[in-house]
């Protein structure tokens, strides 16, 4: 009886093995993420999650603005690898402009937002392969997205980690000077550390 089960066990684990094997992925599967897409928003074909977001929002983006958004996505370099890509994209939001009003995902976005879209393949072929370098043209695209600059406020970015809305623009004839390295700032904030 023993012998058996010891026998039944070794099967067992020779047979998991097997499956590991056949679950490895084929060349075509590579880079598929299946994601549950329940919690995301439908505008028009465009699927979108927001991801993080201030607690106040400034902004946000509307019908005339100009805006400047960085957005991340996997590309294909000249020499056909494929990495993971960044692009600044500076456009008008609105009728009859690149980013439409609506039904792309990245309407009424605060400054600093960002956002997951999910892309279809007719959309991604028809308006995102003429404005994204390099992108990969899938099933569905997944294109991440922040909005750096809507008119003149701006999103900075820290290494130390801080982040700052600057709202209006320095006038040079009120500012002698610029913040140099060494420069002791006061910052007020809201939050915890």
């Amino acid at each position: 009886m023993c012998g058996s089960g010891f026998i039944l066990l070794c099967l067992l684990v020779i047979t998991k093995g097997e499956r590991v094997i056949d679950n490895e992925l084929t060349e075509d599967e590579e880079g598929i993420v299946e994601e549950d897409l329940s919690d995301y928003i439908l505008d028009g074909d465009v699927l979108y999650k927001t991801l993080w977001k201030p607690k106040d929002c400034a902004g946000p983006t509307d019908d005339g603005d100009d805006v400047t958004m960085v957005m991340e996505y996997y590309g294909q370099k000249e020499d056909g690898t494929e990495v993971e890509m960044e692009h600044a994209l500076t456009t008008k939001i609105g009728r009859g402009q690149t980013i439409r009003s609506k039904g792309d995902g990245l309407f009424g976005m605060c400054l600093g937002e960002h956002r997951r879209l999910v892309i279809p393949q007719h959309v991604m072929r028809n308006k995102y392969k003429q404005i994204l370098p390099g992108i990969l043209d899938s099933v569905n695209t997944y294109l991440e997205v922040e909005v750096t600059k809507i008119n003149q406020m701006s999103w900075h970015k820290f290494e130390s980690g801080l982040l700052m809305a600057m709202l209006e623009p320095v006038e040079s004839e009120y500012c002698s000077r610029t913040v140099v390295a060494g420069d002791t700032l006061a910052v007020e904030y809201e939050g915890t550390l």
